[in-house]
């Protein structure tokens, strides 16, 4: 397995943070506008919390994995991530 070098280390690392960052702004700012609204009402300490829990679920099982996805079709200035699971049958076996 290659090593990748630092300079696309921090290509990836951008490209994962800005992204979660954009997108948990939008969703925070989607969801934290909306309940109150519908609610009619303002939100209560519980609520909140209740809320950012709602939101950073909704970004770990739902908007992360998309990111990821788009991570493995992305091509980067001079290189490309590629996903490549193992199979049983190319893992040596020990033998005792």
């Amino acid at each position: 397995m290659e090593i990748p070098t630092y300079g696309e280390l921090l290509k990836l690392m951008w490209f994962l943070v800005w992204r979660h960052i954009i997108i948990l702004m939008f969703v925070s700012m989607t969801i934290g506008w909306a309940v109150p609204v519908i609610f009619n009402g303002t939100v209560s300490e519980d609520s909140q919390y209740l809320l950012e829990v709602c939101i950073y679920s909704v970004l770990f099982f739902g908007i992360t994995p998309f990111i990821l996805k788009t991570l493995f079709q992305k091509q980067f200035q001079g290189f490309q991530v590629i996903f490549q699971r193992d199979t049983e049958s190319a893992s040596p076996t020990v033998s005792s």
